[in-house]
């Protein structure tokens, strides 16, 4: 049996609600980090959502909540696992001997895919399409991509959050040349003054070798779709192919990184978030007043309620039809009801579930827009974060540039703690774009949780607010 306790955390509509839960035998307490995973999918077989095994790889690039200052700030952090057909992974590709090292294990029921690494027991989910061709995990789409015999020409960089950079030039005839820093490069041929190491190279089933011209040797893992060269993944980091052969990659994926104002900056990203309103309803989301939603995690039906003229919100949770706890914000403080007795919400509590109000797609409303700040950090990869704040609350908001939907929320806490959220399986829904399935990773954890109902603009009663 599971016992959901007053600190237990829900997202729902991508607001945060802090939690643990407790099981017979164990209790897991979610300490907090944030997981905006900005996903490839290497696939090295056709792959099936109706395979139990993978023999794959997924690259993906992680943002960072940093709150080391005022105005805090996302970093960007590379994941690359290899998942093979008898349910071992590795996350360790920029190790010697990746082809046999062993992380964890994972498993794939229908499309999820679920990860447990040995070492701590930490979890990630990701979700897959039914063809296994895309997917989602951390607000980014998967691409499939296969083992490489082959290094496509040109010129790759990875560039770090800090803003410094590394590149490899690969041509068609066996050379390579390695920059530590920026380095423009133009046509096909490598100057003695342009890398800091060249030489030879070789590939075989993704094992690159490197071979300089003294005759010292490396080997390091490639993975490189034969069909699309724009991204490879070189000793376990995301590297971007430079087309232009320019010091930056392109405009569109360094925006950030250029030196334009802050003001700039500051119009960028509230236009992002302004599309992102249009994209999901408009004006539909702007008069949402109320709303009521109906979800699933594991064994816990949880119901929400929110009015948010009078900034009241209810959850309930539920197991088998029995209800286990009662939670409710009324403005500025609120209570709670085990069955048991009612305390009142701590401080931490209220702030965690005023969030639902302000926050995720209700933080998209014209009118919570128009009393927030956002501040564009970073846009790579067809994927823009903005920071945003509204009075004391900070959220990171991930937006996909392609079609300005929201991919994922990161939360911060007081405590340098944070959560991610990632939105997936949108419908349709009284002309609103709404997510009916969410990923919280959390920790160590991650959670799945399956939306079965919404209800907009509701009319509430007295006795939905009532005291048990």
């Amino acid at each position: 049996m599971k016992v959901w306790n007053v600190g237990e955390t829900l997202t729902h509509f991508g607001k945060l609600f802090e939690f643990s839960y407790t099981n017979v035998n164990m209790t897991l307490n979610m300490s907090i980090r944030t997981g905006v995973f900005l996903c490839l999918l290497f696939s090295i077989t056709n792959l099936c959502a109706q395979t139990q095994s993978l023999n794959a790889v997924y690259a993906g690039t992680e943002y960072v909540y940093n709150q080391s200052s005022d105005a805090g700030s996302i970093e960007r952090t590379d994941f690359v696992f290899y998942f093979r057909p008898n349910g071992s992974f590795c996350s360790d590709l920029d190790k010697p001997g990746w082809q046999k090292r062993v992380s964890g294990t994972y498993s794939l029921t229908g499309n999820q895919v679920k990860m447990h690494w040995i070492t701590d027991g930490a979890e990630r989910i990701i979700l897959l399409s039914v063809t296994g061709e895309t997917g989602q995990s951390g607000g980014a789409t998967f691409i499939r991509m296969d083992i490489a015999d082959k290094v496509p020409s040109g010129y790759f960089k990875y560039v770090r959050s800090s803003g410094k950079q590394d590149g490899l030039f690969f041509n068609d005839a066996g050379h390579y040349g390695h920059a530590a820093n920026t380095i423009a490069v133009s046509g096909s041929t490598i100057g003695t003054n342009k890398y800091d190491e060249e030489g030879s190279y070789s590939i075989k089933q993704s094992e690159l070798t490197l071979k300089t011209d003294k005759g010292q040797a490396e080997t390091m893992s490639f993975f490189c779709n034969k069909n699309n060269s724009a991204i490879a993944v070189i000793d376990g980091r995301i590297y971007y192919r430079d087309e232009d052969n320019s010091k930056e990659l392109t405009s569109s994926s360094n925006m950030a990184k250029t030196n334009s104002p802050a003001a700039d900056k500051l119009d960028v990203g509230m236009n992002l978030l302004i599309n992102a309103n249009k994209t999901h309803g408009g004006k539909n989301l702007d008069n949402i007043t109320s709303l009521k939603a109906v979800m699933t995690t594991n064994n816990l039906t949880l119901t929400v309620l929110a009015d948010l003229k009078t900034q009241t919100v209810r959850l309930t949770s539920s197991l088998e039809n029995n209800t286990i706890l009662v939670e409710q914000l009324e403005g500025n403080d609120g209570w709670s009801y085990d069955g048991n007795g009612f305390s009142p919400l701590s401080p931490q509590r209220v702030v965690e579930l005023k969030r639902y109000l302000c926050c995720g797609l209700l933080g998209l409303k014209s009118d919570v827009l128009a009393k927030s700040t956002a501040t564009l950090q970073t846009q790579q990869s067809e994927l823009s974060s903005v920071m945003v704040l509204l009075g004391n609350i900070r959220a990171g908001y991930i937006i996909n540039n392609r079609n300005d939907r929201l991919e994922a929320l990161i939360m911060a806490d007081n405590n340098n703690s944070t959560t991610t959220v990632t939105y997936t399986d949108y419908k349709k829904t009284a002309n609103l774009l709404l997510p009916y399935t969410e990923i919280v990773q959390a920790g160590k954890h991650a959670q799945v949780i399956s939306y079965k109902d919404y209800t907009i603009n509701p009319a509430f009663t007295t006795n939905d607010w009532k005291k048990p």
